[in-house]
């Protein structure tokens, strides 16, 4: 797949976990995949990790689903889902070496990419529940979620800033 049809798939692509809660105009996988990018450049300085590196892993982390499509959680949990193949199926080295290195989680960015994919879906569930939504259960998995990547000692010092954001 060309990178074009990759970023006009992803731009189009609206996020399944919401439409299956009703939500009547979720938002795209590029449109979470860009707020997850912003976050991580703006935590990534607090731990001392490259804040271009994390927000560029962001970025391009859910471009697999350009391939694939958006596996909600309950399928993907029950089958393979093979990201990394996905990846190799779009024709950018640079995009699938970061691709391949937000999976693969191993990094201090990539470990932010992560923490800010988490967070942006957490954001983006309170957004929905002022107006009416029934999204409770996305948001409290990944608040669950983003407490235990914050246990990780290379991110301990994020919690202060990631808390307020989650309305904790």
């Amino acid at each position: 797949m060309n990178i074009l049809d990759a970023i006009n798939a992803v731009k189009c692509l609206k996020r399944t976990g919401w439409m299956q809660l009703g939500v009547s105009d979720a938002e795209t996988v590029a449109g979470h995949s860009f707020e997850a990018a912003i976050l991580a450049m703006e935590l990534a300085p607090i731990v001392g990790a490259n804040p271009e590196k994390a927000a560029a892993l962001a970025l391009v982390h859910d471009l697999p689903e350009a391939v694939m499509g958006d596996i909600p959680k309950w399928t993907s949990s029950r089958m393979a889902r093979n990201d990394k193949e996905a990846a190799m199926e779009i024709e950018s080295n640079i995009v699938v070496k970061l691709i391949l290195e937000f999976l693969e989680g191993e990094t201090k960015e990539a470990k932010i990419a992560k923490l800010c994919d988490l967070l942006s879906t957490n954001i983006q569930a309170k957004r929905y529940m002022r107006i009416g939504y029934e999204v409770t259960r996305i948001e409290e998995e990944t608040k669950k979620q983003i407490f235990n990547i914050l246990e990780d000692a290379e991110l301990k010092l994020l919690r202060k800033k990631v808390e307020p954001l989650i309305g904790f």
